[in-house]
């Protein structure tokens, strides 16, 4: 299972990746198109934060710089992949207790967690897409399928 987690986190990477050529490659980018990438960052770092347990440092919707996208995701990468390392495969079903935004405390298997976090990237990357789609020649194809392909 943790195979199929780094499968998945690898997949969130190359779409991110994409989304991100993309926007830099659009003749304009929407100020709400930039407001869901941050907050896709920003949520993604969020989550992983709960996932160890550790207070989270940055804000739902926070503000990165364009210039700073690439390095956010990467260090997204990095963290998830390092935690997902870390890991034993029996801990994919422990619960992990935090608190929401609005301070409401949850528990939830460490592996809902992980597909929320692909689910809710997969949302956002879609918005971002359809905003973007006029400022751009080609839209990104963020396709599982292609990523799948593509990685043979």
């Amino acid at each position: 299972m943790k195979d199929y987690f780094f499968n998945l986190l690898e997949f969130d990477y190359w779409t991110n990746t994409r989304l991100l050529h993309a926007m830099q490659n659009a003749t304009e980018i929407p100020q709400r198109a930039q407001d869901l990438f941050n907050h896709l960052l920003a949520a993604t770092r969020i989550w992983r934060s709960r996932l160890v347990g550790e207070m989270q440092d940055v804000e739902v919707w926070a503000h990165f710089d364009m210039e700073q996208w690439k390095q956010e995701l990467e260090l997204n990468r990095t963290l998830l992949t390092d935690f997902l390392h870390a890991i034993e495969e029996e801990d994919l079903s422990k619960k992990v207790r935090y608190y929401n935004t609005k301070g409401v405390q949850y528990e939830t298997s460490v592996s809902d967690i992980l597909t929320h976090l692909i689910i809710h990237s997969g949302y956002h990357q879609g918005q971002i897409v359809s905003l973007i789609k006029p400022y751009l020649t080609v839209a990104p194809d963020l396709m599982y399928i292609t990523y799948i392909r593509e990685k043979k």
